[in-house]
């Protein structure tokens, strides 16, 4: 019935669409669903013809769309606007026989057409009732009949429904999609945009989403509608499940929670004695619950909840990221700490001058090894806890990005405090943070990648690092990549190799380097791993100078990654949550200019060194 090629429209030369590829098949429902502004409506009218291409090509019935007079057009598809206000006091039955205006047909055939189409959208009481006098569904399921009474007579019609249910009850809202489904039993095709995903489960064939313009996912809807990709698309939670018997998906949106004191500035010190009173009941309730495992509970952040025990003992700092990190080294040595969700990795050490390299600032010493991308980097506070002295580093959300513990062996704690009054805000109130908007990884489906350039890409890296760019110029998540490297250069492993090929690395004295990472924060160890505890669902290795504590349910892929450099291949351990966030990454011991350790090689072979 209809095939898109290439289709990509702009306004201005603002690009609006891009390289649209759909077909759509005569007697199929097609739904079209996006956020506001991903071009729905654009393709729509394109599909229309009421809009022209900025490129590419759109054939109906196997002719180009653009050859097709208006006359034409008129008896072969049919086009509900999301508006259809109209300024003259028409009645409803008036309104309904425009449709008709076009066709050559018996005052009996217009008659017949007009009370059937009335009859079935429900709106035959209200024919003598002016369109203006209606409430906005009312006039909705008006123009749909007006829509349907162009088209009533003919065979094989393309009809084109913009929020065809948006302002109409729930049952108008079946209704109405039931009749457009009824049609494509007869040859119909039915292309709708459509916001309510539980409405395009029930009633759509197949599905495209659009995301800022591009074809994001397009298939039957139990293959689509999947939270990952809601959330990708609309960035809310969702629960999906399905009905066995019909293979149809059910989106349960979870409940988004606000306070008025994080939008109004006048209740926001009733927000921070709620928030307070919260905290210390919880912590009185969980006391050994650490202030990450409180956030998490209360669905807030830690920074939030620093700001509720703004005092001595917790101190904001100035937002000057980089000038209070130059001023680590002074501390001696201390614990840095820096984790994920599932993920602690603690290193005691002495942090060594940093050195800026613009995107990323630099601690490199055989203790202290961080790689410190400080755009991301917003909030530092100064905290006692009885007497352990700390000063950490949040992200814009919130979440903790690093952390600097003082120990035993620290330099006096006269130098700390030092540090902590030449940079100590000025404002020492409570205020809430305004959280930015998540933004979901950029990636696109398998179908659109161009798989033989990105694995030319992959064998022809000179260095590890070039892989992040890999992923950029792709638009690739990283467990998407692993699954489309070329051939041998990543194998998904078995859950439990991990702790194999750590615990052989500690027996066989195999010396690894253990990255840990954040969006603010890439943390590393290099050297031997010795003490390799387990208690229950926790990974530990405690040794005098490095721990790290992995939680083994929250992984979800473990793989063995080969990439090529100019010291030959180099195999990294990589482990993946739910998601696909990289949890923790390990690799032999090794530097610049010097080829991977044998000894790794073997053991990730599963040989015996």
């Amino acid at each position: 019935m209809l095939q898109v090629q290439s289709l990509s429209y702009e306004i201005k030369g603002r690009p609006i669409l891009r390289d649209i590829d759909i077909s759509i098949q005569k007697g199929e429902f097609y739904a079209i669903v996006g956020a506001n502004g991903a071009g729905k409506t654009s393709l729509l009218r394109m599909l229309a013809s009421d809009l022209k291409p900025a490129k590419g090509e759109i054939l109906f019935k196997g002719k180009p769309l653009r050859s097709y007079s208006l006359k034409e057009l008129a008896y072969a598809r049919a086009f509900l606007h999301q508006s259809n206000g109209m300024a003259m006091a028409f009645t409803v039955e008036e309104v309904v026989r425009m449709g008709r205006y076009h066709l050559k047909a018996s005052q009996e055939q217009h008659n017949v057409a007009i009370a059937e189409c009335m009859r079935i959208c429900e709106v035959e009481h209200l024919g003598d009732r002016k369109i203006q006098q209606l409430s906005g569904g009312e006039q909705q399921r008006v123009h749909f009949a007006r829509v349907l009474a162009q088209v009533w007579d003919q065979k094989d019609v393309l009809l084109l429904l913009d929020e065809p249910v948006a302002s109409m009850d729930i049952q108008f809202q079946h209704q109405t999609l039931a009749i457009a489904k009824a049609l494509t039993a007869v040859g119909f095709s039915v292309v709708a945009i459509l916001h309510e995903l539980n409405l395009v489960a029930q009633y759509a064939d197949r599905v495209l989403m659009l995301k800022s313009g591009r074809k994001w996912w397009e298939g039957a809807p139990i293959e689509v509608l999947k939270p990952e990709n809601i959330y990708a698309i609309f960035g809310v939670q969702t629960k999906v499940s399905t009905d066995m018997a019909t293979l149809t998906p059910s989106v349960q949106t979870c409940t988004v929670h606000y306070s008025a004191a994080k939008f109004n500035s006048n209740y926001k010190h009733e927000l921070a004695m709620e928030l307070k009173e919260k905290y210390e009941n919880y912590k009185k309730d969980n006391p050994k619950a650490r202030i990450y495992d409180c956030a998490k509970a209360l669905q807030v952040s830690e920074v939030q909840l620093l700001l509720t025990q703004l005092s001595d003992d917790v101190v904001l700092l100035k937002d000057d990221m980089w000038a209070i990190l130059q001023e680590l080294p002074r501390l001696g040595h201390v614990m840095a700490l820096t984790r994920n969700d599932a993920c602690v990795h603690e290193r005691k050490g002495t942090y060594p001058t940093p050195s800026n390299e613009g995107h990323v600032a630099l601690f490199h010493n055989d203790d202290i090894d961080l790689r410190v991308f400080i755009q991301n980097w917003a909030y530092a506070f100064a905290v006692k806890v009885k007497d352990l002295l700390s000063i950490q580093f949040f992200d814009a959300a919130g979440l903790a990005v690093h952390k600097v513990y003082l120990t035993k062996d620290s330099n006096p704690i006269a130098v700390y405090e030092e540090l902590v009054n030449s940079y100590r805000a000025a404002d020492q109130t409570y205020f809430t943070i305004n959280i930015p908007a998540v933004l979901s990884d950029i990636s696109i489906p398998d179908t659109e990648i161009d798989v033989d350039s990105f694995q030319s890409d992959w064998l022809n890296m000179n260095d590890s690092h070039e892989f992040f760019g890999i992923l950029r110029k792709y638009s690739l998540q990283r467990t998407q990549a692993l699954r489309l490297a070329p051939s041998g250069f990543a194998e998904q492993l078995p859950l439990e190799r991990f702790t194999e090929i750590l615990n052989q690395a500690s027996e066989q004295d195999v010396p690894v380097m253990v990255f840990v990472s954040n969006k603010g924060c890439i943390q590393i160890h290099s050297g031997l791993i010795t003490k390799l505890v387990t208690m229950e669902n926790w990974f530990n290795v405690l040794d005098p100078q490095f721990n790290l504590h992995l939680n083994m349910d929250a992984i979800d892929q473990i793989w063995q990654v080969r990439k090529p450099s100019t010291d030959g291949d180099v195999n990294a351990l990589e482990v993946y949550d739910k998601q696909g966030n990289l949890i923790v990454q390990l690799f032999g011991k090794r530097k610049p200019g010097i080829p991977e350790l044998e000894l790794w090689r073997s053991l990730l072979q599963g040989q015996k060194v």
